[in-house]
């Protein structure tokens, strides 16, 4: 499996959100580019700076099962759900967000594999480093796969 740790993957990653355009289409889903980017920026943030004292209550039922799917076998759905605080229906500035987004995936790449090594996710509990690193490649391979990249 891919893992945004890997500087092959990092590479790719940005070689393909750089041809993302303001007008490329969408194959699903109801963002425009801007929106998907900001929207990949959100969810990116939300793994920065200090992990979540504990688990969603949910996670308890379906953690396993939404692990393998979204850690392992990277089995977005279109159309799937998306977490109120991460929907975003107003992207604004295609440029601007990139380049914002761009400095996340640095971030998180530069506090590196040991920051991330058994660090606890608000769903999926206690991830390794490589686990991270797979879920975090995989959730923006999904959005750029959206729109044709």
């Amino acid at each position: 499996m891919k893992s945004l740790f890997d500087d092959n993957v990092y590479r790719e990653v940005i070689e393909r959100l750089g041809k993302l355009k303001a007008d490329t289409p969408s194959q699903w889903g109801k963002m425009d580019a801007s929106s998907m980017v900001k929207h990949c920026d959100l969810v990116l943030s939300s793994s920065l700076g200090s992990a979540p004292r504990k688990r969603a209550l949910m996670s308890y039922l379906f953690r396993k099962v939404a692990k393998k799917q979204y850690v392992y076998r990277s089995v977005y759905k279109k159309n799937g759900y998306t977490a109120p605080n991460f929907i975003v229906t107003k992207g604004g500035d295609l440029a601007a967000n990139r380049e914002a987004l761009t400095k996340k995936i640095d971030q998180f790449r530069k506090a590196g594999e040991k920051e991330y090594d058994n660090r606890l996710h608000a769903f999926f509990g206690r991830l390794t480093a490589e686990e991270w690193g797979m879920l975090q490649f995989n959730h923006l391979n999904h959005h750029l796969t959206q729109f044709g990249l």
